[in-house]
């Protein structure tokens, strides 16, 4: 695929994104939109956890190095949004290496403005043709290494979020990520899940609620 038309169904993506965001925020859940904050009725929120195979495969995670993220991003997202956190398939696992080469590219990755570029570029492309299902769930690619960050998203404008080896090691980086994809941003407050630091809480402010409930991510059913 040429340089120009990966720019052109990345810039593509991310309108649409955007705009299916937006539109569900104003219809679908306007209700949490204004009154998230009152954590009712329960709601789900489905990921798939996606680890990219490495160069040398006796260094590629196992798919139980999550688990620890998994329970921390389970009990977080309960006890601050009443979300219930799911894999994508019913009675699923919620990781699984990803049966096929990535280009060096999607294991190498960046973080902050870096990854708007990388989403028009080769590694977008590879993250959007393997993405457990557009729209409402939110995948998680597993990769080598992300410059300048153990984790990152787009937020609103991806469907995925990136994880590296080191941000690994940290279980509160996968509900960082996610809630970053449901719309939230980072916020000087170190008691705070959306703050930068791996020194993070897990607290919540009221209007946090209403952005990530009301996110097309998060769903009734």
């Amino acid at each position: 695929m040429s340089s120009g038309l990966q720019v052109v169904k990345g810039l593509s993506r991310i309108f649409v994104r955007t705009i299916v965001d937006s539109v569900h925020r104003l219809t679908l859940n306007i209700f949490d939109a204004l009154l998230g904050f009152l954590n009712w009725p329960k709601k789900r929120l489905r990921i798939r956890i996606f680890i990219l195979r490495n160069e040398q495969p006796d260094q590629t995670p196992a798919p139980d190095t999550v688990d620890e993220m998994i329970k921390y991003a389970k009990r977080s997202f309960r006890k601050n949004f009443n979300v219930e956190l799911l894999p994508v398939r019913r009675n699923g696992h919620f990781a699984e290496v990803l049966q096929k080469d990535p280009p060096v590219e999607a294991l190498y990755t960046k973080g902050g403005s870096g990854a708007l570029k990388e989403e028009l570029r080769l590694a977008g492309s590879f993250f959007a043709s393997n993405l457990a299902n557009p729209i409402y769930p939110v995948t998680v690619f597993v990769v080598k290494d992300i410059k300048g960050a153990d984790g990152c998203s787009l937020g609103p404008m991806s469907d995925y979020v990136t994880i590296d080896h080191v941000g690994l090691k940290n279980e509160s980086v996968l509900a960082h990520e996610v809630a970053h994809a449901c719309g939230l941003w980072h916020l000087h407050d170190k008691r705070n899940l959306l703050y930068t630091s791996r020194s993070r809480g897990d607290e919540c402010r009221w209007w946090q609620k209403n952005v990530f409930r009301s996110s097309r991510h998060v769903t009734y059913w």
